[in-house]
Order: C-alpha cells, then sequence, then structure tokens
C-alpha cells in the first residue's frame, strides 16, 4: 500500500493540472479579498468568513470531483491500470491508494484555503478593515476544519464512484458542478442536515454565527453526523465494489 501512494504522489508531481485545481479551490479567498481590499466600509470577521464560505461549499466539492475524477481518469488513458493488476496488487488496494491520495491534496487544498484566509484577515487588520481576535479566528478555524472533515470524505467517495462509471472525466466534471449547486439547495432547509454538505456547511456557520444553525439542534447534529458517516462508509464501499468488479481497462 505504501508503494502504491509513493507512486501515485510522483506520477502527481508531473500534472500541472493541480495548480489549476488549487488555484480553483483558493477562489473563494481571492475574490472575497480583492472585493474586502477595494471595499472602503469596515468588514467583520463573520461577514468575511460567511462569503468565503458560501463560495467554498459550492465550489470546493466541484474541485474534489475533478481532484479524484483525474486519479482515476489518468490510468484510463494511460492504460497503465493493468499493470498494477499484474504486479498482484488486490483491486481495492488500487481503489483505497487513490481514494487517499484524493483525501490528502483535498485536505491540503482546504488548509492552503484557511491559510490563505488568515493572510487575508491579518493583511485587512493592518489596513484597518477588519478586526479580529485570537479568539474568534480559533472558533471559525474550529468550524471550518469540522466542515471539511464532513465535505471532503463524502464528496471523494461519490466522485470516485462517478468517474469509474463513467470513465470519462469530463462527465465526472460536470456531474461535480452539477453535485455543488444541488447541495447548496438543501442548506437552508431545517432538514437539510440529511445532506452530508448541507450540515457540514451548517456547522461552519455554527461557530460564527449560532442563530444560523438548526431549530432543533440535537436532532440536527445526531442526525447530521450519522448519515454523514453512513454516506461515506455506504459510498466507500459501493466505490470498492464497483472498482473490483468493473470491466477491464483495455476493453
Amino acid at each position: 500500500m505504501i508503494t502504491l501512494i509513493k507512486n501515485e504522489f510522483y506520477k502527481q508531481k508531473r500534472e500541472w493540472s493541480f495548480l489549476f485545481l488549487l488555484m480553483l479551490s483558493l477562489l473563494p479567498v481571492l475574490t472575497g479579498g480583492a472585493g474586502a481590499i477595494f471595499n472602503d466600509s469596515t468588514k467583520a470577521l463573520t461577514d468575511l468568513f460567511f462569503f468565503m464560505n458560501n463560495q467554498f461549499a459550492m465550489f470546493f466539492p466541484m474541485v474534489l470531483f475533478i481532484l479524484v475524477g483525474f486519479l482515476f481518469y489518468q490510468e484510463y488513458k494511460n492504460k497503465t491500470y493493468i499493470n498494477w493488476i499484474t504486479y498482484g496488487y488486490p483491486k481495492y488496494k488500487l481503489f483505497l491508494t487513490k481514494v487517499l491520495v484524493a483525501l490528502i491534496i483535498g485536505t491540503c487544498f482546504a488548509l492552503m484555503l484557511l491559510f490563505l484566509f488568515f493572510c487575508l484577515i491579518f493583511g485587512l487588520q493592518i489596513t484597518g478593515k477588519t478586526t479580529a481576535d485570537i479568539s474568534e479566528l480559533l472558533t471559525i478555524t474550529t468550524g471550518f476544519l469540522l466542515e471539511t472533515a464532513i465535505i471532503i470524505p463524502v464528496t471523494v467517495c461519490a466522485g470516485a464512484i462517478v468517474i469509474n462509471l463513467s470513465r470519462n472525466i469530463i462527465i465526472a466534471s460536470v456531474t461535480g458542478v452539477i453535485y455543488g449547486f444541488v447541495s447548496c439547495f438543501f442548506i437552508g432547509s431545517e432538514i437539510g442536515f440529511i445532506v452530508p454538505n448541507g450540515f457540514a456547511y451548517r456547522i461552519a456557520l455554527y461557530f460564527s454565527d449560532k442563530s444560523s444553525y438548526y431549530d432543533n439542534p440535537v436532532r440536527a447534529t445526531i442526525g447530521g453526523s450519522i448519515i454523514s458517516l453512513l454516506a461515506f462508509i455506504i459510498l466507500l464501499l459501493i466505490g470498492v465494489g464497483l472498482f473490483a468488479h468493473k470491466r477491464k481497462i483495455e476493453s
């Protein structure tokens, strides 16, 4: 497994497409930062986070779909999948390797976004365009990390299923765009916790504005947590089963 993971990262060093995905994942802070810099009014930290998180909830699932789709599509396009099979590696290990690499890269992207957001806040503080203390930043960080801990695993597994069904990066990318938009439809609903991405979004906002959470917080928190965990497990198992029993890549 370690050999597979090392090989996967070695292959990605030569791929410039990941730079594009990184820039796309940083878009929420770049656009929000530009607006805050050129706006003469002072912005509260919660307002800046709200804007950034809105775009993050919509765009980041798209990034993850394209990311995991590209990892699998490389094997289909280059017909290298069969090489690893001949080396005696079980199919489930090949699948889990790519999912794990997608999880690691996706997490790094999210952490880079958070770091860039901190840099933006620091710059705005220097210019007097916002005010924030350490406790506020830590609170918002907690919410954002919980949000990513839900969005990344569920979305990566969903994307892995789509790319292995279609074996087409364009279909996977378009599905990712639809997935991102559809997830946002459930954000404002009181039963939106049944959708992991919508639930994750509300958790993040809770740490910046408690009034934005569900009217029945206990039901929503327990239900959303259980559903998100089950969604990850079920999607992962479906993905493993699909990959293990799929047609040969050369067909």
